[in-house]
């Protein structure tokens, strides 16, 4: 699969080229955008998300760049930002050496990153003022008065290249608030991007440039299929840019048709190099065409000779640095990241926080490392690879009731990479349990309940805490009002070298302090054509499953409405859904209330669920079941929805499509039409009709 993605992309370069001969005509002028983005500093060769080894890095897109400039009589080569964190070479110059290369390759264009405020704004001011060209960042302010770091920086800047004036803008992420706690950023503002370039595109245009192109540290999110939704709003709001350089989410997009914009992604680690063709009417000044590619870095190739000695003096020390021994490893440690389980490096990890800040409970993830230590010497280098950003250190004076609230906030994101573990804390829960309901317990070290009205003081890295990107927003909020401690800089990885230093000899454990209460549905008695119907009070009253898109996107949109006909609060607690197929149940395992008349919409995901019109509606009360039941799917998985009460009794179901005549015992009120796309069916008197204005009524 690898090697098909390569030569997909080798395919892509060759028709572009090809398609492009043709508009080599008398009179045209050839501009030639050279463009990298995520670089991270890295100028080794990796091994990329596919598993091909022996790609990117510096030193081999140096000598690409290189002979492709020798090819091109006029162009231009810019950078999409996250360009220098990442290394132990960078970090030990705080980004100086990576400026120097760009600085050297010719680079007239930076635009910022996220990663790029990794180091604080003191380090960023100082490398945007070493740096020899223009640095873009129109949605970044400072707001702290005189002093200001971002002095230099541009929201745009207007090239000349062949007599052709490019407009190149710049904007970087806006979660950046979302990943970095002030105390790194300062008095820093970034505001949305469409904000910023609603003031600057009128700057922009006034200039007369012949092409505009914008830098945007977002891109493309391959696992989504669909642009970052920040992007996406300044693709529709600002049709007149003529080519897009996406970057952020480590994706390689030879090229993409937006309307009429251009867009393109350089993937990752100088994996690739990416290369944007522009034609012009020299006489005229009018951009003819545009066409993107992206030029494959290796596997194997020649290195820079220029890059390899411009670095000379960082890597040596580098080097010196990476070999420095901290500890030995008595047993085993590294390998991939554990997502479900407690790590001997997520021990590690909490047990050197824990000690370094006196923290008594610390929260934390375990980083996948691609190094294996088995009773041998940790050094350095090791340690990078063990813990590749730099993170702080955030304390917090929490209640018992207060760490069950953040421990149950981060469960939505369990057997994910989003998830971390406690340490120095028991804690029983209820994975598949309902929000607010799924820690069951918290506990000490030896056994016995957290005391009430107590405060621990509680540890965090400085990225979930500061909330993750927006994915632990609650968390934030509690940590901010109880923060006691900040600590920043690279306060994780010190911690974990400091402990390590002072032991000499260290052995991998594993602190258990999880423990999973298994609280998953009960046995479902098969129901079949032939089975009694008994009603209750629980009654389908409404369901939608034809939505436009993958099926996967259908299975996300789909939600059906359920509503207590009878005349007594009804407790939902043991009833169970289905779609009659294998894997398409899900249980009610806690108390769900429901009044009398009152009804209750359950859809797959709630996000994919309030993106429909006729979902606005604010009085509309949700469950989710896509994580309980992620095989019920409605459009495609059977044409039946069922719903047993809590003794295992069919008390109401329906049928449509191809399973109507599969089911003759069933009450021809039960049997329903197809709908389409917009539409619901809804159950009435005389049966299930065609709903043109879904959840209308309730």
């Amino acid at each position: 699969m690898r090697e098909l993605k390569r030569w997909m992309i080798w395919v892509t370069a060759c028709l572009v080229v090809g398609g492009a001969s043709e508009a080599k005509e008398e009179g045209v002028v050839e501009v030639v955008i050279y463009h990298t983005t995520d670089l991270h500093g890295r100028y080794e060769a990796v091994t990329d998300y596919e598993g091909l080894t022996n790609v990117g890095g510096l030193y081999q897109l140096g000598r690409v760049l290189e002979e492709c400039r020798r090819e091109h009589k006029y162009s231009i080569l810019v950078d999409n930002g996250d360009t220098y964190q990442g290394t132990l070479m960078s970090w030990l110059t705080r980004g100086s050496v990576v400026i120097g290369t760009l600085n050297m390759l010719g680079c007239e264009v930076w635009n910022l990153g996220n990663h790029d405020f990794d180091w604080g704004v003191g380090v960023l001011g100082a490398n945007i003022a070493a740096f020899s060209n223009a640095v873009l960042g129109a949605n970044v302010h400072w707001v702290g008065g005189r002093g200001t770091p971002f002095s230099e920086l541009q929201p745009f800047v207007v090239r000349e290249v062949g007599g052709m004036r490019i407009a190149f803008v710049g904007v970087t992420h806006p979660k950046i608030p979302y990943w970095l706690r002030p105390v790194t950023l300062e008095a820093t503002v970034v505001e949305e991007p469409v904000t910023a370039l609603l003031r600057v595109m009128p700057l922009v245009r006034a200039e007369r440039p012949n092409c505009i192109v914008l830098l945007a540290h977002l891109g493309y999110d391959e696992q989504e299929g669909r642009m970052e939704e920040e992007l996406q709003r300044v693709i529709e709001q600002f049709p007149e840019i003529d080519v897009i350089i996406g970057g952020h989410t480590h994706t390689a997009v030879p090229s993409m048709k937006l309307g009429r914009t251009l867009y393109t992604q350089a993937g990752y680690y100088g994996t690739t190099l990416g290369e944007v063709r522009l034609y012009f009417d020299k006489e005229r000044g009018e951009l003819l065409k545009s066409v993107a590619m992206l030029v494959p870095v290796g596997p194997g190739g020649e290195w820079s000779r220029g890059v390899w000695e411009q670095v000379r003096q960082a890597r040596e020390v580098g080097e010196a640095t990476a070999t420095q021994v901290l500890a030995y490893i008595d047993g085993v440690m590294g390998g991939p990241a554990v997502t479900t389980e407690e790590s001997a490096e997520q021990t590690l990890i909490c047990e050197a926080i824990g000690r370094a800040v006196g923290a008594e409970v610390v929260f934390h993830g375990a980083f996948g490392s691609g190094r294996v230590l088995s009773n041998e010497w940790m050094t350095v280098g090791d340690l990078f690879e063990l813990i590749p950003y730099e993170n702080g250190i955030v304390v917090a004076e929490l209640t018992a009731e207060e760490i069950g609230e953040v421990l149950d906030g981060m469960m939505e994101w369990w057997g994910t990479a989003r998830f971390t573990f406690p340490y120095g804390v028991k804690a029983r829960v209820d994975v598949e349990g309902l929000a607010g309901e799924r820690v069951l317990g918290l506990y000490d070290l030896r056994g016995k309940a957290l005391r009430e009205g107590k405060r621990y003081r509680v540890a965090f890295n400085s990225y979930v805490a500061a909330s993750g990107g927006k994915r632990h927003m609650g968390l934030r909020a509690v940590v901010d009002e109880h923060v006691v401690a900040e600590f920043g800089g690279c306060a994780t990885r010190d911690a974990v070298a400091m402990m390590l230093a002072s032991t000499g000899v260290y052995t991998p454990r594993v602190v258990r302090c999880v423990e999973q209460v298994e609280a998953g549905p009960g046995r479902l008695g098969p129901v079949t054509g032939a089975t009694q119907l008994s009603p209750g009070a629980l009654k389908l009253v409404e369901f939608a499953y034809m939505h436009p898109g993958k099926r996967a996107e259908e299975q996300a949109s789909e939600w059906f409405a359920v509503r207590n006909s009878g005349t007594s609060t009804l407790n939902l607690r043991g009833y169970t859904f289905t779609d009659g197929d294998e894997g398409g149940s899900f249980r009610i395992g806690k108390d769900l209330m429901l009044g009398p008349g009152e009804v209750i919409v359950m859809c797959h995901s709630i996000a994919q669920f309030r993106k429909h019109r006729y979902a606005t509606n604010p009085y509309l009360r949700l469950f989710e079941y896509g994580g309980l039941a992620g095989r019920l799917n409605l459009g495609n998985r059977g044409d039946e929805l069922m719903i047993l009460d809590n003794q295992g009794r069919l008390v109401d179901q329906v049928t449509y499509g191809q399973h109507v005549e599969k089911w003759p015992q069933w009450p021809a009120e039960s049997k329903a039409p197809n709908h389409k796309v917009g539409e619901s069916l809804v159950k009435t008197v005389g049966g299930w009709v065609v709903n043109q204005e879904p959840l209308t009524q309730w």
